[in-house]
């Protein structure tokens, strides 16, 4: 494990953001793809902080994602992209709880029942349980790639609209 961190920002490599407490305060425990660190902050604040780096706001991504998918609880958000590329977290629980942990879906390689809820694969070979059923999760997964499917059309349809329309 790796020092504390204060100014995390959320990118391609992090995995998971789990809500650790320590005392009367809550820290986050971070899982990339190559290494694991504390944070000092909220997992929320650090989504929100991220959004805010990649140029937005949290509240607007939360928004749109809803547009996409329809009024669902736990939306998951598509946080940034690149290349094409869209970086998308899943919420675990409401991202108001202290509970919440945000896994990125890419990271995502199975998820499979556990008597206490489930348990989550990811790429790196990390297995992480969560008290959240594997039906829930799946959902939330799929939420996800809806999301990262009109993402995908929309960078398609940008992609062409310069050859769709002609000036007068």
């Amino acid at each position: 494990m790796e020092k504390q961190m204060g100014n995390y920002v959320v990118s391609f490599s992090t995995f998971v953001l789990q809500p650790v407490r320590f005392g009367n305060r809550i820290l986050t425990y971070v899982i990339e793809r190559d290494r694991e660190l504390d944070v000092p902050k909220k997992p929320i604040h650090i989504m929100k902080s991220s959004a805010a780096f990649y140029g937005s706001s949290f509240q607007v991504l939360t928004k749109t994602a809803k547009i996409v998918l329809g009024n669902v609880h736990k939306t998951p958000i598509l946080l940034a992209h690149a290349y094409d590329t869209p970086c998308i977290f899943i919420p675990t629980l409401s991202s108001s709880s202290d509970q919440n942990v945000w896994i990125n879906c890419l990271a995502i390689d199975f998820i499979e029942p556990d008597p206490l809820g489930c348990v989550v694969s990811l790429e790196n070979g990390r297995k992480i349980k969560l008290a959240v059923s594997a039906n829930t999760m799946w959902r939330q997964y799929c939420f996800a790639r809806f999301l990262e499917k009109d993402f995908l059309k929309k960078q398609h349809l940008l992609n062409k609209s310069a050859y769709l329309f002609r000036p007068d």
